[in-house]
């Protein structure tokens, strides 16, 4: 599994590479800020036995209620989830966790994405 994360002045890219994913995969991404704002949740299977995800960000690892930052509606084979002005987050420590979470199997392939911007303004 590979996390990059990309700065540019207050906007920041972040793309996952996973394989062998299975629905308890969990990416650590470190941001290094604390407050920002998620414009865009890509997440797409591109092989393996898995027809849909169902991507979660979230504030601490195996997140969940309102330890969740950012959650899928509907899985599908591709999520594209985007949300004006963004979704405002927080994160004491800087770092946040991504699961795709595929349908089925652990052999699944799957790209992911995120553009973030740094702040609340």
């Amino acid at each position: 599994m590979a996390v990059t994360v990309t700065r540019q002045g207050n906007e920041i890219a972040v793309s996952i590479s996973e394989t062998s994913a299975s629905s308890s995969t969990e990416s650590t991404i470190t941001l290094g800020v604390q407050k920002f704002r998620v414009l865009r949740q890509l997440c797409q299977v591109t092989s393996g036995t898995a027809a849909t995800v169902d991507p979660i960000l979230a504030r601490t690892s195996g997140g969940s209620g309102i330890n969740v930052l950012l959650e899928n509606d509907t899985a599908a084979a591709t999520c594209d989830n985007s949300v004006t002005g963004g979704v405002v987050c927080f994160s004491s420590d800087g770092v946040v966790y991504h699961k795709s979470v595929p349908n089925a199997g652990s052999d699944n392939a799957i790209s992911a994405e995120y553009a973030i911007l740094v702040g609340w303004e």
